[in-house]
């Protein structure tokens, strides 16, 4: 009996606890009553305890809530992801692009595409005003010579027994020549918008195999190491 009992009057007890509560808790627009510190006190919960509280080398997520909290960056966004001021009092935004001279292509009129045609395209349309709001972005449009580099990567080699060991191959790269932009900001769009100039497929299927040199004994270096 007193089970029965129990049973009906826990939940009549809570269900009138929380009905109470319906008028004493404060509601968004009159948070403020019964203390106006609620107006100015954030409380913000974490899943764990800060570790490493260097701002550089931390990389948990609740070391980095203490981090930003404690420590001023140069800058940071706005409620509109907009760049605001902490410590710097001025910055300059630019970025450097490349665009690779494709000998193989044809502009837009059938001429074949070399670097001082499309230099000299991309420095008329400018002036011209057919790249739109690109003009005023674009500082400078410079050719730069072609170049090669070697540089040693690690890759896995797959031995019998699904453990795989570790080679460094020596990658020659052969970089061709190629037309650098410098902008004022950065633009995400820059070579969709010079597509005037380049046409649609200037981009498309560019040939990575021909400007990257294996090594000739890579196939024995594979074997060696599986």
């Amino acid at each position: 009996m007193l089970v029965k009992r129990l049973l009906i009057v826990l939940p009549l007890v809570l269900g009138v606890t929380l009905l109470q509560s319906y008028f004493w808790v404060p509601t968004y627009d009159s948070q403020s009553v019964g203390g106006s510190d609620r107006l100015r006190t954030y409380i913000e919960g974490s899943s764990g305890d800060a570790k490493l509280l260097n701002p550089i080398l931390n990389a948990d997520s609740a070391s980095s809530q203490i981090v930003n909290l404690t420590f001023d960056g140069l800058l940071d966004y706005d409620e509109n992801l907009k760049l605001r001021p902490r410590l710097a009092t001025d910055w300059t935004i630019t970025e450097e692009a490349h665009l690779i001279v494709r000998s193989d292509r044809r502009f837009p009129d059938g001429r074949p595409v070399t670097t001082a045609a499309l230099v000299d395209r991309i420095r008329r349309a400018i002036m011209d005003g057919r790249l739109g709001d690109l003009s005023a972005v674009i500082q400078s449009v410079e050719p730069l010579p072609a170049s090669s580099r070697t540089e040693t990567i690690t890759v896995p080699v797959k031995k019998s027994e699904d453990r795989p060991s570790f080679i460094d191959v020596a990658v020659t790269v052969r970089v061709p020549e190629r037309v650098r932009f410098n902008l004022k900001k950065v633009d995400q769009d820059l070579f969709e918008k010079l597509a005037p100039v380049l046409g649609k497929q200037y981009a498309s299927d560019f040939p990575y195999e021909r400007y990257i040199k294996l090594p000739s004994d890579l196939e024995k270096a594979v074997r060696t190491a599986a």
